[in-house]
């Protein structure tokens, strides 16, 4: 059993994600307790709109629960009552969420982390280390097994890990590239260890389509060929950091590229790969997508019936409501009462005693017809919102399930294609050399110009990265010589 918790924001999001049913089998919305609404949208908004009076950012726990073998709902419910015991949100507002995704089970719980009653964010200390306890404690609990991670944990060895443990982020360039971090991992250990000199390392990442740059926060970084910066010696499986930066120590830092300029190298020379894989998308995208709506038309078939249900609802509410009220004006004690309203009214004396009983639902009818006619508007008001609002989710819903589809058409298309040098040409220093050249020779020229008072005119045209000519055909003015002084 694998449990994988974080804390979080943007509520929206996260309920587009959890209910949409492209990726997933099947989507099962169990639960939506401590909150008024009902759905994943209008539920998520009232714990944003409760955080927004705390300091808090990320409002939200999420909370994913994959076992090795199916579980039943009690199990479920008996696991996600002992995790919020643990992690203090027992009580909290919560939403739960069941998946089925390639034949497998696995549920989603997602609670407020702002107590009420404090107006404070509940604290989620040490929370991995407690999910990784009790994802050993459930595991024996329901005869779960536990992956090797999960046994060296148990054993308090935090060692026996060869693949990359990915992060949020990494997992979501997975999906959009379809490279999984172990993979990438696997390609640059590789690359690295078959590798003697810098040159031939250099040269392995390239041809596994990769681009050493100089990185912001790290020394080293990695470009793939989809623009994705990623951290070296994380990618390097079995060398410490100290090793790996000896051995890149025999080459010039200044000499890798920027990432930005290892990113437009990669966007020029992708542009036509990307071209030719969105020719494919589009051929194979409209019966992908003809499909899904058709599933999309389907799953949105009984709101559609709710929506028809509830407008016929409300024209037979105001209907009976407006023949009632039309049958009580014909009453014989209603025109005794109006007769007598009416006397008030035009009798200031009376007025000036009685007028209040004028302004009284229970004596006065036309009073009582138009509170119950508020009443009535009002009511059909808040359904028709609570529907939009529905419809609203839907459609979000919706338009990242077709999002997700192309995605996945685009990742099939780029498994299908070789990670050759097609996919990722060789990487050109030509261009980067003659730059280091030309801000050399800037250099010296603002040098000798401070020093000697010399000036000399370079050719633009020697910089493959100026396409312009200059103004004034990019001669530079030489200054008149001075005269000499005479001599006595």
């Amino acid at each position: 059993m694998i449990l994988k918790g974080s804390q979080r924001a943007n509520g929206a999001d996260l309920a587009t994600h959890l209910m949409q049913a492209l990726d997933n089998e099947s989507v099962d919305i169990a639960e939506v307790s401590g909150t008024v609404a009902t759905d994943l949208h209008a539920a998520f908004a009232e714990m944003e709109a409760v955080a927004a009076g705390t300091r808090a950012v990320n409002y939200l726990y999420s909370l994913s629960i994959n076992p090795s073998i199916p579980l039943t709902r009690e199990q479920y419910y008996e696991a996600i009552a002992l995790i919020e015991d643990r992690q203090g949100l027992t009580g909290q507002p919560r939403a739960i969420v069941f998946h089925i995704k390639d034949g497998r089970e696995h549920a989603h719980v997602v609670w407020s982390r702002i107590d009420t009653d404090s107006m404070t964010a509940i604290h989620m200390a040490y929370d991995h280390s407690k999910l990784c306890d009790l994802s050993c404690e459930l595991a024996h609990k329901f005869d779960q097994n536990l992956p090797p991670g999960l046994k060296a944990w148990e054993a308090k060895r935090r060692t026996g890990k060869d693949d990359l443990e990915a992060t949020m982020a990494e997992n979501a360039i997975a999906r959009e590239t379809g490279i999984a971090p172990a993979q990438r991992q696997q390609e640059i250990t590789t690359a690295y260890r078959q590798s003697d000199t810098v040159k031939a390392f250099h040269a392995a990442l390239v041809e596994a389509g990769y681009i050493l740059a100089q990185g912001d926060r790290r020394r080293y970084v990695i470009v793939d060929r989809f623009g994705k910066v990623h951290s070296l010696t994380r990618h390097i499986k079995g060398y410490k950091t100290k090793d790996i930066k000896l051995k890149l120590a025999a080459i010039a830092f200044a000499d890798l590229p920027t990432v930005d300029r290892a990113k437009d190298y990669i966007r020029q020379h992708q542009q036509a790969t990307e071209d030719r894989r969105r020719e494919q998308v589009d051929r194979t995208k409209d019966r992908s997508i003809n499909a899904l709506k058709a599933r999309q038309k389907a799953r949105r078939r009984p709101l559609t019936s709710k929506e028809q249900q509830l407008l016929v609802t409300h024209a037979a509410e105001r209907m009976s409501l407006h023949a009632a009220q039309k049958q009580e004006t014909h009453s014989f004690y209603y025109r005794i009462k109006t007769a007598v309203l009416r006397l008030i009214a035009r009798t200031p004396a009376l007025r000036s005693i009685l007028a209040h009983i004028t302004k009284n639902p229970r004596l006065n009818p036309n009073e009582r017809h138009a509170l119950e006619n508020t009443a009535l508007q009002e009511r059909h008001d808040r359904e028709r919102i609570t529907i939009e609002r529905e419809k609203r989710s839907m459609a979000t819903v919706e338009t990242r399930e077709i999002k997700a589809l192309e995605q996945a058409l685009r990742r099939k298309i780029t498994e299908t294609e070789t990670h050759s040098r097609s996919l990722m040409p060789r990487y050109d220093h030509e261009h980067e050399d003659i730059h280091r050249l030309h801000s050399h020779l800037l250099d010296l020229r603002r040098r000798y110009e401070r020093i000697y008072g010399l000036s000399w005119t370079f050719n633009q045209k020697a910089d493959p990265r100026n396409r312009t000519r200059p103004k004034g055909g990019g001669k530079t003015p030489r200054k008149k010589p001075q005269p000499r002084p005479k001599t006595t």
